[in-house]
């Protein structure tokens, strides 16, 4: 995991990103227009909480997590117009593709002007070479705890209201699940869709949770509210 990604998922698990889905980015692409849309290959970057409020990432629960959202995805493929995906097998492709979803996600979410943005060039090499005109990048962040855990972590945060004499009551946050969702578009270079979804207390790994991510994330673009 990158060191940007790495700092993300800190803010994430600490609790400083609020509850919402953002507004949709999009360029003068019309969703109409976005067809034979294929999915690259997620990355997913799952933390596991086992004591305190500390977690640490866990790259077995971050594999469960690509393939429910794959999963997910598929599910509303009657809704969204994927044809197929686009999942390579070169590790340097792959690593070089992860720092450049990271470039491309953290400059929409600061810039806002997808239309301007430029699709990266290992990005767009994968596009072309597999005849591809849209990509669906998808990358997945958040945080879960063993069982028990949030349960000591709330009688914590209760005890320590009662010693300061309700000055300081510390709540805990159960789980976080946080998606980013951006279609680019090879033949304009540019990225055509991009928008992100935080939900605090659901659950990474529970695929009802990630279904409703992608519904609240495609939702007034592909298909009215």
């Amino acid at each position: 995991m990158t060191k940007i990604l790495k700092i993300l998922l800190v803010l994430v698990c600490a609790g400083f990103v609020s509850c919402t889905v953002t507004k949709p980015l999009t360029s003068e692409v019309t969703p109409a227009e976005v067809t034979g849309l294929k999915l690259l290959e997620p990355y997913s970057y799952i933390s596991m909480i086992k004591k305190g409020n500390q977690g640490v990432l866990d790259d077995s629960i971050s594999d469960v997590s690509k393939q429910l959202n794959i999963d997910a995805l598929k599910i509303l493929s009657g809704k969204i117009p994927l044809t197929g995906e686009i999942f390579l097998t070169d590790t340097a492709v792959n690593h070089q593709l992860e720092k450049e979803y990271e470039y491309l996600l953290l400059t929409a979410e600061k810039n806002k002007d997808i239309a301007h943005l430029r699709i990266t060039p290992t990005l767009d090499k994968v596009l072309e070479s597999n005849e591809t005109r849209f990509g669906l990048v998808v990358v997945a962040s958040g945080f879960t705890r063993v069982k028990g855990n949030y349960g000591k972590q709330v009688l914590k945060g209760a005890a320590l209201g009662i010693l300061t004499m309700g000055m300081y009551v510390q709540t805990p946050v159960k789980a976080y699940s946080t998606v980013y969702a951006m279609i680019v578009d090879a033949h304009k270079d540019n990225v055509a869709f991009f928008r992100k979804s935080f939900l605090q207390d659901q659950e990474p790994i529970n695929p009802n949770v990630l279904t409703k991510q992608y519904e609240d994330i495609f939702e007034k673009y592909f298909w009215p509210k």
